[in-house]
């Protein structure tokens, strides 16, 4: 998306026609960046308003509700069962939460997101030698208990947001959570901004031959 640069000559109507078209572009780069997410695993829309705001402020105006659990029968497909848990994986600077929940074992035998920072997983006992192979049988159960070759590894650990008093988000083995994005609504809403667009191009440009027009008959001091 570009957008819309101010011309040489404007009149003060051009101001708000501007601000208006440049934020009504920005809503549909935000709505195109939903759809090529659509199936991105765990991703959440954004709300096009929140472009009127800073960045920091953008997941504020994400939409949480889960999304579709997809069944896919891997056993490192893991998904939670509350829109506001988290996965928690090894960032350069400390836990970074996910919900991204394809996992993978790489060559150390570590479970590893997609992007291979390793999954946390707690009260594994540090004597214990057990090392996942791509053989192991698997189980991770509801609590994020992990069980390889029926012995116990770990627990997974999960985060949350506004965790109401005794919440406990479950583990889904087996499947993912798909993205939560809304085709046909984001459809209408793109198909709406870009009329509005389009009218408000129309708008400067009336704008802009109104004011050569009085420019070349009157001179640039009127």
């Amino acid at each position: 998306m570009y957008l819309i640069n101010m011309p040489a000559f404007f009149n003060k109507n051009y101001n708000t026609v501007h601000d208006a078209m440049n934020s009504s572009i920005r809503k549909l780069g935000v709505l195109q960046t939903n759809l090529d997410n659509v199936e991105t695993i765990g991703y959440k829309a954004v709300n096009p308003d929140a472009v009127l705001f800073s960045e920091m402020m953008k997941d504020m105006f994400r939409d949480e509700s889960q999304g579709e659990l997809m069944h896919t029968g891997r056993n490192l497909d893991l998904s939670l069962s509350s829109a506001n848990a988290y996965f928690l994986v090894e960032g350069e600077e400390g836990p970074e939460r996910v919900r991204n929940g394809s996992f993978y074992l790489n060559n150390k035998g570590q479970i590893v997101s997609h992007d291979g920072k390793e999954l946390v997983v707690l009260d594994k006992d540090p004597e214990e030698t057990t090392k996942l192979h791509h053989t192991s049988d698997l189980k991770v159960n509801a609590k994020g208990e992990i069980i390889a070759d029926g012995k116990y590894y770990g627990r997974l650990a999960i985060d949350y947001d506004h965790r109401a008093p005794g919440q406990i988000a479950y583990v889904a083995q087996g499947k993912l959570e798909a993205s939560n994005v809304d085709i046909n609504t984001t459809f209408m809403n793109m198909v709406q901004i870009k009329r509005h667009v389009d009218t408000l191009q129309g708008i400067m440009a009336m704008e802009m031959v109104l004011d050569k027009s009085i420019v070349e008959t009157y001179g640039r001091n009127v």
